[in-house]
């Protein structure tokens, strides 16, 4: 799946993962929206002496470099491919720049901005938006582009070009028209993967899929039926010390956070789930059935600037499936061997068995009914990925989120500046805020009592 140039553009056709993340996006069509649209976004501070004007400019000037340095994100999403039409020229690209760097006077924060403002993708291109109020920039981009580690590596990148001593444009004319050869791989193409699965690799696939089929209960959270409205955010930070205490508390019993953390999502979900009425029969038989989410970019062999592998899809999600009556130390236990597997030989053949277990995932997917049971992405330290200066330039706070049109809550975990954050996105047409507070703060109580923190 290599990209090949076809006249006026350069293709290649879709993998397993562009599929995936297009239908699920489509999911959110019949009701004017973007099924898990994602968010990126820092917080900067400026030098005193800077401008607003200044600043607006220097982040259009690196917003512009970063298309030449990643077009990924000018990519085009097609029936059965993906294209990219160069840049013809200087014009090109401050007209592509115009489109696509917008400053938003109308939110106080790029949460409100999200949350309020935007229900697809605001163009066919990724996007950047400069809040003033709340001195804030985030780049807006449909899923099939990239994961949610590749888009903190994308905002990386963009403050690399920002924090230049020289300003990014005074570089360009170089590179305008040829920043096709920036163009990032598909993961079988760097893997190696065989365009044919083996008949053992699909046989693997549905058995990882089963449990989804064998008419067991799933355990989830109680909502409101109703049809998708905005997605929320509700967030809680774990100080300093505490975070400190947590990841103590984790190696002294040999877990990651994941693992905990994941172990905690499970035991509050079900207490909610315990509580419903007429569920008290189906408890003993129900499963928590979720996903787990590995970052691939460990087995793939690194460019010479380390970079390419930011602008793409380099995860997969397999089924994580658990009994909720288990004690907190069984499931954490449980989740930590998970977690802790080797996707790739001679430990694994996952990594093969990866592509028609994806496939047959999509189409499981498109037709199943919607569950309700917290899912959790740990992007781990963000200091991994970005800095907390370039140059002049501070950054004071990284977040992510995704619109979420299911009944779920989307949990996302990272830690910045030493202190964990949980966050969580949810729909507002499902959950009231205040019943998510509450999940969360269980959430939280869980883990530090199952691992004997006390604040």
């Amino acid at each position: 799946m290599s990209w090949t140039h076809e006249g006026e553009y350069w293709r290649r056709p879709l993998d397993c993962h562009d599929k995936m993340f297009r239908s699920i996006a489509a999911a959110g069509v019949p009701f004017g929206r973007e099924h898990w649209l994602m968010a990126g976004w820092l917080q900067l501070g400026f030098p005193s002496t800077m401008d607003s004007a200044t600043q607006e400019q220097r982040l259009r000037g690196a917003w512009s470099a970063l298309r030449l340095r990643h077009p990924d994100i000018a990519l085009t999403l097609h029936e059965d491919e993906k294209r990219y039409v160069p840049l013809a020229d200087d014009q090109a690209l401050e007209q592509w720049t115009n489109i696509t760097f917008r400053i938003s006077t109308e939110a106080g924060s790029v949460d409100e901005l999200f949350s309020r403002h935007l229900k697809v993708a605001p163009s066919i291109h990724a996007t950047c938006y400069w809040v003033p109020a709340s001195s804030e920039v985030a780049i807006v981009s449909s899923h099939w582009r990239w994961d949610g580690r590749g888009l903190i590596m994308m905002l990386h990148s963009f403050m690399v070009l920002l924090g230049c001593s020289t300003t990014p444009s005074s570089t360009m004319q170089a590179v305008v028209g040829s920043e096709a050869a920036n163009l990032v791989p598909t993961l079988d193409a760097v893997m190696g993967i065989p365009v044919t699965p083996k008949d053992e690799w699909v046989r693997k696939a549905e058995d990882l899929l089963a449990p989804f089929h064998d008419g067991s209960p799933a355990i989830g959270l109680p909502i409101t039926p109703a049809l998708p409205r905005d997605t929320m955010r509700a967030e809680t930070v774990f100080p300093k010390d505490v975070t400190t205490a947590l990841r103590e508390a984790c190696r002294a019993r040999r877990l990651r956070l994941t693992a905990a953390l994941h172990a905690s999502i499970v035991l509050e979900t079900a207490r909610y789930y315990n509580q419903e009425e007429g569920r008290a029969a189906k408890a003993d038989q129900a499963k928590y059935k979720s996903w787990a989410a590995f970052d691939l970019r460990k087995y793939c062999l690194p460019s010479p600037d380390g970079s390419s592998h930011a602008p793409s899809i380099r995860m997969v999600a397999f089924p994580l499936i658990a009994d909720p009556a288990a004690s907190w130390e069984t499931l954490a236990s449980t989740f930590q061997a998970y977690y802790a597997q080797s996707l790739v030989p001679p430990d694994s053949e996952a990594i093969f068995v990866r592509v028609p277990y994806v496939e047959k995932a999509t189409a499981m997917l498109a037709t199943a009914p919607p569950t309700t049971e917290p899912n959790l992405s740990n992007l781990g330290v963000l200091e991994n990925y970005v800095k907390g200066r370039y140059g002049d330039f501070e950054v004071r706070n990284v977040a992510l989120a995704v619109h979420m049109l299911s009944p779920q809550l989307y949990v996302h975990a990272w830690s910045w500046g030493g202190e964990m954050r949980v966050s969580i996105c949810y729909n507002e047409a499902f959950y009231e805020e205040r019943f998510v507070q509450e999940w969360l703060e269980g959430l939280k109580a869980s883990l530090l009592e199952n691992l004997e923190i006390k604040i």
